[in-house]
């Protein structure tokens, strides 16, 4: 609904700055999903997820990051994502948001009993909005707070040989557990691998396994600890016409 493009940052630092303050430098840019420092680089490096919303900010965030006196090198990749459907918000599904904004988990009927309205209308609500492909329901996990370990595997892949499908394909056959999903550069031949394990020595063997592959070129581990999220565009934006509705 947005209509967000998005964005991998790796920003590489002189690391004389405090690394807190540096995430909260990043956390002034509107749209930042998500950014941490990567513990396993011999360099002060910051693991950096952004959406935005037009070719000019892109050029603004570029600006943004070089523009920190701390920071020595910067490595920008624009991620090919899905994008949604156009939707006609309602009054009634600004009324559904708003509570599920205060309470994501909160069931059909305490909505209904909330709003004094019955749960059908709350669930045609629900349904119209799902259904529309302009909006998405999800978890946000935050695994570095859990016992798991969220670490990615950025990925360099031969493209005269092989394709992103391929890499993706053997990583799903290899991996169907410990591999979630990959982020896909738009402008050169590396993904960027997420991979959830117990542990992070399970890093290491996963790591040789895909640098034995006939796709991989290198590949590189990036573990960020611990991983600060933000709120996100659509958030703010139903966030925004709760308040201009007056709800």
């Amino acid at each position: 609904m947005t209509g967000c493009s998005y964005l991998v940052a790796l920003v590489q630092t002189d690391g004389k700055e405090d690394e807190e303050a540096m995430i909260d430098y990043f956390g002034t840019i509107l749209g930042l999903v998500q950014a941490g420092q990567i513990v396993t680089s011999s360099n002060r490096l910051y693991f950096v997820n952004v959406e935005y919303e037009s070719a000019h900010d892109l050029k603004e965030l570029a600006t943004f990051f070089r523009s920190n006196k701390h920071v020595t090198h910067l490595e920008l990749h624009t991620i090919p994502i899905q994008r949604g459907e156009k939707f006609t918000v309602k009054r009634i599904h600004l009324l559904v948001l708003k509570q599920l904004l205060e309470d994501a988990r909160m069931p059909v009927n305490k909505i209904a009993e909330q709003l004094g309205i019955t749960s059908r209308r709350v669930n045609r609500a629900l349904q119209e909005m799902q259904e529309s492909n302009a909006f998405w329901f999800s978890v946000r996990w935050n695994l570095s707070l859990g016992n798991n370990t969220e670490f990615y595997l950025k990925i360099h892949y031969n493209e005269k040989t092989s394709s992103k499908e391929d890499a993706d394909a053997w990583l799903r056959d290899s991996y169907p557990s410990e591999y979630w999903f990959s982020f896909y550069s738009a402008m050169e031949p590396v993904l960027f691998a997420k991979f959830v394990t117990e542990h992070f020595r399970d890093a290491g063997p996963i790591t040789r396994k895909v640098k034995g592959t006939s796709f991989c070129d290198s590949v590189d581990v990036l573990l960020s600890y611990p991983v600060r999220k933000f709120t996100r565009i659509g958030t703010l934006r139903i966030q925004e016409m709760i308040c201009e509705a007056g709800l």
